[in-house]
This record gives structure tokens, sequence and C-alpha cells, in this order.
């Protein structure tokens, strides 16, 4: 029995895993779903850039890897992003008394603001990196997903949660929906937060005005009209193996 690909969704937090691992490995079945946490936001942390992002990416995927799987064991990366307000106009980030950023439909409340100016650059600057990068490690598909402004605000209607409420509402949304994957992707359609159009539209969409901050989404186009195609990449598959078993044999001859 052939093996199956491995569709790697790369996440910041285990609460990200908690409330998505089991319902996609459901809609999933005939791939093997694995997750990578990333312990935090890759498009902030120190030293990522545009430039380099890339290559961190695919050392993400390197590291789930190591010297068990190599890039052909893959199927695609799909990496789920939380916007946090990246496109926001420097003047829509305010001060607050918030050690950490307190997000609402308009505005970033901080008690640093030029800090929070600095983060956002680096974070717009890198999705947009994201946006357009094909593949990791060479040869597996890649395609970036938001959640607006996190994944909290569109699974729980909630962006400003602690981590006590994370837990607890990551273990409710995958019993409600754990034996219901199909009313999550229902869930995901809902016209009040998902985005309409391509993939590109999707992303130019959320780079508009304060729509980073506000509860909207383009995952639910992962099920239906993906980045990466699924039967395509099934289909080159078979192509290449196809061509490796003609070189087989007339190696053989």
């Amino acid at each position: 029995m052939k093996a199956k690909k491995i569709i790697l969704f790369v996440v910041e937090g285990i609460t990200d895993k908690i409330c998505l691992g089991y319902i996609l490995d459901q809609l999933l079945s005939d791939h093997l779903v694995k997750f990578q946490l990333t312990d935090g936001d890759v498009t902030t942390l120190n030293g990522n850039n545009s430039t380099n992002i890339s290559a961190k990416i695919g050392n993400i995927v390197k590291a789930f890897s190591g010297n068990i799987f190599k890039p052909n064991d893959f199927l695609e990366i799909v990496h789920l992003v939380d916007m946090d307000g990246a496109y926001i106009s420097e003047d829509k980030v305010v001060h607050g008394e918030y050690e950490k950023p307190f997000y609402t439909n308009d505005n970033i409340l901080t008690n640093n603001v030029i800090r929070m100016q600095i983060r956002n650059k680096q974070k717009s600057g890198i999705l947009n990196k994201l946006i357009t990068l094909n593949k990791v490690w060479g040869t597996i598909p890649y395609s970036a997903y938001f959640f607006s402004c996190n994944l909290d605000h569109v699974l729980h209607n909630n962006p400003n949660l602690s981590r006590q409420e994370k837990n607890q509402y990551s273990e409710r949304f995958e019993k409600e929906y754990a034996e219901q994957p199909l009313k999550f992707v229902e869930f995901l359609n809902d016209s009040q937060y998902a985005v309409a159009g391509s993939y590109l539209d999707t992303w130019n969409f959320i780079k508009i005005d304060t729509h980073s901050l506000q509860r909207f989404t383009n995952f639910h186009m992962y099920f239906r009209n993906p980045k990466n195609d699924r039967e395509y990449m099934k289909a080159l598959e078979l192509v290449s193996r196809s061509i490796e078993g003609n070189v087989g044999a007339k190696s053989e001859t």
C-alpha cells in the first residue's frame, strides 16, 4: 500500500492545533495531517525578514522532518498566520495601558507605540513575501492562509483571549466540530468573515484600511479553491512516478 503524503500545517501554538488538528485529520483523511508549532510568530521574530523568511520556513519543515522525512514525503506545507493588524496605518496604533497589544476593529492599543509600528512594518513585509512564496525546502508546495485579527477572533469571536481562555475555548471548539468536520467547513464559509475572490484577491482585501484588525479569513478557500490544488499535485506525482519508472526500465535494458 502506497504511503500517504504529509500535509504539514505550520501554526503558532498548541491551542491552534487543539482547535484544528482532529477536524483537519478527518477532512483530509486521504493524506497524513501533521502540525508543526513555531511557539510564536515567525513573521515578527527578531532576525527574520522578507529576504530570509523562505529559508526560515524551510528550516521549520526540516526541524519537523528530522532524519525521518524527505521533501518527497510531503504533499504540501500550509502556513496559518494571524494578521494582528499588520497592514493598518501607523496612526491606528495608539497608546493604551496594555503591556500586550489590545486589538479592536479600528486600532491597536499598546504601551509602546513605536515598537508596535516597527513590528507591523516587519510583519507586513514578511507576509508580502509569503503570499508569493510557492515552494519551500526546494520542491514542497507552500501556501499561507490568514485569520484576522487572529485565529481566536475568527473561531471564538474574541481577539484578546488570555492563555487560560485560549485553552478553554479551543477545547470547546474541538468538541463542537470534532464529529462534524463538514460543519466546520460551513462555519468557515460564513459570509460575515469569509473573504470572497481568488487567493490573491483575499490577500489584497486584507491589506486594505483596517481589515487586518477585523474578523476575516481566507482559510475556507483551502477546501474548495486552494492555492495548491491537491488533485493537480496528485497528477504531477503520478507523472513523476511514471517518468521515474520509464527511466528505470530503460536503464535495465
